[in-house]
């Protein structure tokens, strides 16, 4: 029997964009979760089951913010039953053939083939070219700790790696700015124009040379532009957050703040992006539909996203069919991602339809033959290293790594 996901479209997306700290108490979800050690409760923040649109570390924060809350939560709750009305009066084709996958690019480092996936890898505007997040992480300064003495480098917990790093190369480190310099640059070109960047002025060097690609029709560089004024890392956006010390500290970039100027211009660049063909670009611009609940729009852009390639649409639609109960259609999506080895899900969802007649003997070990090919293609030795190393946290207070290096 098929383990259906019972989480609704808008409400995945409300969870996505639910501000990960508790709206009551302002507390983050590692705090909680370290408050929670002791009890059986291990969790952290939990979402309002009204609206999704909020979290709360406890039921006394989720009371005594009610008052305040209670309107927005009634009328956030009333577009999601509409969103979700909209949705499933939309019918899914089931005619539709298995959407050939793009050919495989490869990472211009370890030259290993790419993880599918639009999180999966990093763009350097400087030169243009493109890396897994395994190789981008091995060319970040904390992979040159080791070189400054501290022979117990290996030995040191995630967080005592971080303060090494800021200690070292922060902008008052005590590694010179040269040094920095050297350890920030490019792995092609060289260039310290879009490495790690620490400061407001690094963000605008960063943007500068997004720019300039993006003036040249470049479609992932139009992508990133996009994405970096939806996070509020633009400098404009950054500009208006000095002396806010909890984005801005000592010079040094905590974190951005989302703003609706800076999702009018990620819209924009996202449009431009997904007009020069990038799956990635419609797949967000699904994300930023389902942000307004506009079911048509949103279905419109996944349906693009999938056709040029984009897993994590083909993962949308395939969870879309399944709460529809279209099981035929949600297999041709799982085996779209089986093919490019973009979850282990796909082959167990799949397994599972050929159990109960809606996936042929033949294709269940085509598919995961072709799981199985990918996977050997996409995994190395570095990949799984960097999967480890950056177990985190979520926002329910599990920890797992972030599946982002394979």
């Amino acid at each position: 029997m098929y383990q259906i996901d019972k989480t609704k479209a808008s409400e995945k997306n409300a969870e996505s964009d639910a501000p990960a700290k508790c709206a009551g108490c302002g507390k983050e979800p590692f705090d909680v979760m370290m408050e929670n050690s002791s009890s059986e409760n291990k969790s952290s923040l939990k979402r309002c089951t009204a609206c999704y649109s909020v979290r709360y570390c406890g039921v006394p924060c989720q009371k005594s913010h009610r008052k305040a809350h209670k309107k927005e939560c009634k009328a956030t709750a009333n577009k999601r039953r509409e969103f979700n009305a909209a949705l499933n009066s939309i019918e899914l084709n089931e005619d539709n053939d298995l959407t050939p996958p793009p050919s495989p690019q490869d990472c211009d480092l370890c030259m290993y083939r790419m993880p599918p996936g639009a999180r999966r890898s990093k763009y350097f505007a400087c030169c243009g070219k493109v890396v897994c997040k395994a190789c981008f992480g091995r060319s970040t300064p904390g992979n040159f700790l080791d070189m400054f003495g501290n022979s117990n480098y290996e030995n040191l917990s995630q967080m005592e790696r971080i303060n090494l790093l800021m200690s070292t190369f922060g902008p008052n480190g005590t590694a010179s700015a040269e040094k920095r310099d050297e350890q920030r640059g490019c792995p092609f070109c060289r260039s310290t124009d879009d490495m790690v960047p620490y400061t407001i002025e690094h963000h605008k060097i960063r943007e500068r040379c997004l720019l300039l690609r993006a003036n040249k029709g470049d479609s992932r560089a139009l992508l990133e532009l996009a994405c970096l004024h939806k996070t509020g890392y633009s400098g404009d956006s950054l500009d208006k957050l000095k002396g806010d010390r909890e984005f801005i500290f000592e010079g040094t970039v905590r974190k951005g703040k989302r703003s609706p100027e800076g999702d009018a211009k990620a819209f924009e660049y996202f449009q431009k992006s997904a007009a020069l063909g990038n799956g990635d670009a419609y797949y967000y611009l699904s994300e930023l539909h389902r942000l307004e609940y506009n079911a048509s729009d949103f279905f419109d852009c996944l349906t693009k996203a999938a056709a040029l390639g984009s897993a994590e649409a083909h993962d949308e639609l395939a969870s879309l069919a399944m709460e529809k109960k279209q099981i035929k259609v949600a297999m041709k999506h799982y085996q779209f991602l089986a093919l490019v080895g973009y979850s282990k899900e796909s082959t167990e969802k799949l397994t599972a339809g050929y159990k109960d007649g809606y996936v042929t003997k033949e294709e269940l070990a085509s598919s995961l033959r072709a799981y199985q090919a990918a996977r050997e293609d996409i995994s190395s030795k570095e990949r799984a290293q960097m999967e480890l190393m950056s177990v985190g946290v979520s926002s329910d207070g599990k920890v797992k790594p972030p599946g982002l290096f394979m």
